[in-house]
């Protein structure tokens, strides 16, 4: 008898194993996602966990986003959510023990109070939360009468039905599309990068129109975050697919003709015909190329481009950094007339060109040359005499050919070198730290929806166990 209740104990506890294995490794749980405001005007999840069974962090890792001395009551295997909504911000997290979940907010000195079947707090101010045994939802920034109107807004989306809530809407449907563990959808409206914004207009695309989602991901040795703009507009659509148009896809080979010092380099695929084409149906950039036709044939030499251009980046001793433009050339017979563009308009604009043998010549302006050159079908444009006449500078230290091979836009950055000048400025003890855990920052594009944006940490790392220390 002794010994069945010996099996009976050791079967228990397999039932009990595999029950919590099983919760751990079925799919997502969605289920808060019930709760996001309807009108969301951005939704974002982060999957915790996946965090957990995926990268290496432990639910103690988890525990101590919340608090450092006690149970938090959250329940991490479910998925949380953030959104924005009418100008605030919200959370949305599972509970597993509302009792803890009190005791948490009350030893960080909040009160808490029951109405309308719900427990309420303020936290840190002007952040209203409510909870009950299911979840817990926080919104805000909000002051004195502010919270009343919010506290009837949680209390709605407390209580909806998920049919009710923005788990109908076009965003959450674009979220749950992305499959990396932290990811966001929303209107390109919200976000307040310039960049995109002046992208958006340059393709005269209205901004509100456009949207984007995005996921983040993390390796050993790489932080992860890809991105993409859409649109149901299908005119916004059009506009967007422009850029594919006129960029072609990277073969990388000029990063082997770059020396390995560069502080950072911008590679983009193209031909010199379409970008022609695209530059002339802009009145701003028409009027300036012609412009610049008046002083030497830039259309000849635009149109000569076939494949990739390069623009790379030096920090040295001067005032300000050398640069080096390189473009893989389809013939370079514009070369053949720089003696041509040395007449008396270019004279009088304050232009002189000067061949010096050897496909190089150097145009001076107001006192200052620029040299350029061609080899190998390969166009070299610098203010640094020896890296135009350079033929071959093998990038021993990084492969960065293969990573940007099918890209149409790679743009890197030396890490290292950037943070010898950051630390320089910089006096923050946790800034500088993280800066020495990666060797480079990417970003790169292989078309209008699809980016990525990347930190690159040294051959060996593990971010993710340094970030935990």
């Amino acid at each position: 008898m002794k010994k069945y209740g010996i099996i009976g104990a050791i079967v228990a506890v397999v039932a009990v194993v595999a029950l919590v294995g099983w919760q751990l490794l079925k799919g997502r749980d969605d289920s808060m996602a019930s709760s996001l405001p309807a009108d969301a005007t951005m939704v974002g999840r982060v999957d915790l966990k996946t965090l957990v069974l995926d990268y290496g962090m432990d639910f103690a890792d988890l525990k101590r986003l919340f608090s450092e001395d006690r149970e938090t009551g959250i329940k991490y295997q479910t998925a949380a959510y953030v959104f924005a909504s009418r100008g605030q911000l919200g959370a949305i997290v599972a509970l597993s023990d509302e009792d803890e979940f009190q005791a948490m907010l009350e030893g960080q000195g909040c009160t808490i109070e029951e109405q309308r079947g719900l427990k309420w707090s303020v936290v840190k101010g002007n952040l209203l939360a409510a909870f009950d045994d299911d979840r817990a939802m926080l919104m805000g920034p909000a002051v004195g009468s502010e919270q009343d109107a919010l506290r009837n807004t949680i209390y709605t989306c407390m209580k909806q039905k998920a049919s009710e809530s923005g788990k109908q809407g076009r965003l959450y449907k674009m979220l749950d599309k992305r499959k990396e563990p932290v990811a966001l959808a929303g209107n390109l409206a919200l976000l307040p990068t310039d960049l995109l914004k002046q992208y958006t207009k340059y393709l005269n695309i209205p901004i509100e129109n456009v949207d984007l989602t995005a996921g983040f991901t993390a390796q050993k040795e790489r932080l992860t975050m890809r991105f993409g703009l859409q649109s149901d507009d299908s005119e916004a659509g059009k506009q967007l697919d422009k850029l594919d148009d006129l960029l072609d896809e990277i073969d990388g080979d000029l990063m082997n003709t770059v020396p390995a010092n560069a502080l950072a380099n911008i590679v983009i695929g193209m031909d010199g015909e379409d970008l022609l084409k695209h530059l002339r149906e802009n009145k701003v950039t028409r009027t300036l190329m012609l412009a610049a036709n008046m002083v030497f044939d830039l259309d000849m030499i635009l149109k000569s481009i076939d494949g990739d251009v390069a623009l790379s980046l030096f920090d040295n001793d001067k005032a300000t950094p050398s640069l080096l433009f390189q473009a893989q050339l389809d013939d370079d017979k514009f070369m053949k007339k720089v003696s041509e563009w040395n007449d008396a308009t270019s004279r009088s604009m304050g232009f002189n060109f000067y061949a010096q043998g050897n496909n190089q010549a150097v145009c001076i302006y107001q006192g200052t040359p620029v040299y350029f050159g061609t080899t190998n079908k390969r166009l070299l444009v610098s203010d640094n005499e020896s890296l135009v006449k350079a033929t071959a500078h093998i990038d021993a230290k990084w492969n960065l050919a293969s990573e940007m091979k099918g890209k149409r836009i790679f743009v890197t950055f030396d890490v290292a070198r950037l943070r010898s000048m950051a630390t320089k400025k910089s006096s923050n003890e946790n800034f500088t730290r993280w800066l020495q855990l990666f060797e480079r920052l990417n970003f790169s594009m292989t078309d209008a929806h699809d980016m990525q944006l990347e930190l690159v940490a040294p051959k060996g790392t593990d971010i993710l166990k340094e970030i935990k220390n």
